[in-house]
């Protein structure tokens, strides 16, 4: 690792890599972190990791217990409510960029082409994963409130989103896929309560496929 991050720092280094490794399952739920294993795989010293540990235990990633940390395991109960924040914030971002004067919002929102029905029957799954996080980030970067943007991406880095999304099978890559469709087409009709429940209903449906797999 060397001192060449956007914040100069190798604390923010590691925090990103392992942050990114905990999100996508490389590192696994109730795995061990050990700051000596982690400075030696990361070529770097026990600080910027040990460092990097509290902001991840502050961030709710990984908890802290006797000689090091384990990476949190989410129970059911906790899974329902970061997604019942989630509807919250994804119909609020909805609503914004639906009451936004003209088409400048949907087209940028349509032209990454989550909603497209030939995804349907597509056996990428990281294509659809990558478009799907494409199209979630381009509603809260057009609804341009800043902090429901930062909220929200808190909110959602948990290792379960992205380890379900990959997941998914035919008829739940539909629902999905429709979800976006009638998100964007409430937004292009600047619909703000059609976008809102839109966007709520496709977390919801999200939430049962999450609890569903992970049984």
């Amino acid at each position: 690792m060397t001192d060449s991050s956007p914040k100069g720092s190798l604390t923010f280094e590691a925090l990103t890599l392992l942050r990114d490794e905990i999100i996508q399952g490389k590192i696994r739920p109730n795995e061990r972190l050990i700051a000596a294993d982690l400075a030696e795989r990361l070529k770097t010293s026990r600080t910027p990791i040990r460092e990097a540990l509290q902001l991840l235990e502050a961030e709710d990633l990984v908890i802290a217990v006797k000689r090091g940390y384990v990476v949190r395991e989410h129970t059911k109960d906790e899974i329902v409510e970061i997604y019942e924040v989630r509807a919250a914030l994804e119909g609020m971002a909805a609503r914004l960029v639906a009451q936004k004067p003209g088409a400048g919002a949907a087209k940028e929102i349509e032209k990454i082409g989550a909603h497209k029905d030939s995804l349907i029957t597509s056996n990428d799954r990281k294509l659809i994963v990558d478009l799907n996080d494409e199209f979630h980030s381009a509603i809260f970067t057009a609804c341009g409130n800043v902090r429901l943007a930062r909220i929200n991406r808190s909110n959602s880095q948990h290792f379960f989103n992205y380890r379900i999304a990959e997941m998914y099978s035919k008829e739940e890559t539909k629902v999905s896929i429709k979800g976006h469709a009638l998100i964007l087409k409430a937004i292009k009709n600047h619909d703000p309560e059609a976008a809102e429940a839109a966007a709520q209903q496709h977390v919801f449906d999200a939430l049962e496929v999450t609890l569903l797999k992970l049984r």
